[in-house]
């Protein structure tokens, strides 16, 4: 079930990229919440968009430890993790796209 050896540093490192990820969502949560005239609707995709990537840098991290290969999930481990990185990043990208043009909008630099 755990990896014979363990890669202390990888656990490090990936433990850090985990948790500077988790402190930007919630620093854009609160933003978010302290300045709601300027979140818009798009701010929820690019909490929601750096959440998936969160929990697939969780799952990274989590296969230092869990040997997901001798549990037969390996590869849905890989597929889930790779997966919701990708929906992250896509949602972020929409997200910070529409938020840009909102903003724009809202200080009145329409440039259409």
């Amino acid at each position: 079930m755990f990896v014979e050896h363990i890669n202390h540093t990888d656990i490090i490192i990936e433990g850090i990229k985990a948790l500077l990820v988790l402190a930007l969502v919630f620093v854009l949560w609160r933003c978010g919440k302290k300045y709601p005239e300027l979140a818009g609707g798009s701010w929820n995709l690019i909490i929601f968009g750096f959440i998936c990537i969160e929990v697939a840098m969780l799952l990274d991290w989590s296969d230092e430890i869990i040997d997901y290969d001798a549990m037969g999930v390996d590869l849905f481990e890989t597929i889930f993790e790779e997966g919701l990185s990708m929906v992250g990043f896509v949602l972020t990208t929409i997200g910070f796209s529409k938020w840009f043009e909102f903003v724009g909008k809202f200080l009145g630099m329409d440039r259409s």
